[in-house]
């Protein structure tokens, strides 16, 4: 019997897929970074390991956790809020020196 490529169990025939020169059950054929399921028709070899198209580091194009829409629009929400939150300050401290200014003429 032959093993799996990625969990070392032993693949039967009905669970086999061949690929990359090794045997894999269809569900540990699966993308190294986001373990989207592949087939044989959808993956990208990468030093004998399989990947999706988009995360084929080749392309060097890894989508990290921190680069998803959800959490860049959060970024920039943050960066907004903490904006809006410093400028009552710097307004508060311009009028303050005005007015010191202002006391002293």
């Amino acid at each position: 019997m032959q093993s799996c490529a990625r969990c070392g169990f032993v693949v039967y025939p009905a669970e086999k897929i061949n690929c990359i020169d090794q045997n894999w059950h269809k569900a540990c054929f699966h993308c190294d970074v986001c373990k989207m399921v592949l087939t044989p028709n959808n993956f990208v070899s990468h030093k004998k390991r399989p990947y999706c198209s988009v995360h084929n580091p080749r392309n060097n194009t890894f989508t990290s956790v921190y680069e998803t829409p959800i959490n860049i629009n959060a970024k920039k929400q943050s960066k907004a809020s903490s904006e809006v939150r410093g400028h009552p300050e710097q307004n508060h401290s311009s009028s303050m020196h005005a007015i010191q200014h202002v006391s002293v003429l």
